[in-house]
């Protein structure tokens, strides 16, 4: 329980200096959060696709803080350095795509327990386009 430290390989990203990764636990498994609090302009909450990690946006992180954002993004379960439901790590299983609503809700929490500013802007590829508008239509108040 609770937020622990997890790696974060800066030498494959090209991202800014400054990220901080945490394993969250929203269920049975673990997934991999990292963020740079870095402007003051609000905190781009990025949703990375199936297949990709945390790492791939490193350049688009670098972007989005040289314009002075924080930013928050995700490696959901199943992807990334994420915990996987199968021993099989290929096939990126979830027995609900809802669990990766739970999954961006332990995001937000963190974005809130690491005092990231407001307003939020999603910015989300491919899968997390769908969980992010899932999202939307939940009602989470993003700008």
């Amino acid at each position: 329980p609770g937020v622990t430290p997890a790696p974060f390989h800066a030498d494959l990203a090209d991202a800014p200096p400054g990220a901080t990764a945490v394993w969250l636990k929203p269920g049975a498994l673990r997934i991999r959060v990292a963020w740079w609090k870095a402007g003051d302009k609000g905190t781009v909450v990025l949703l990375p696709g199936r297949t990709e990690c945390i790492e791939k946006y490193g350049r688009a992180v670098g972007d989005l803080v040289h314009r002075g954002y924080s930013v928050i993004t995700i490696d959901w379960r199943g992807q990334g350095l994420a915990d996987r439901a199968l021993a099989d790590p290929l096939p990126g299983h979830v027995d609900d795509f809802a669990e990766y609503q739970a999954d961006l809700d332990a995001m937000l929490a963190e974005a809130d327990r690491a005092d990231l500013p407001q307003p939020r802007y999603l910015l989300a590829h491919s899968m997390g386009g769908c969980i992010g508008l899932r999202a939307l239509l939940r009602g989470l108040p993003f700008r």
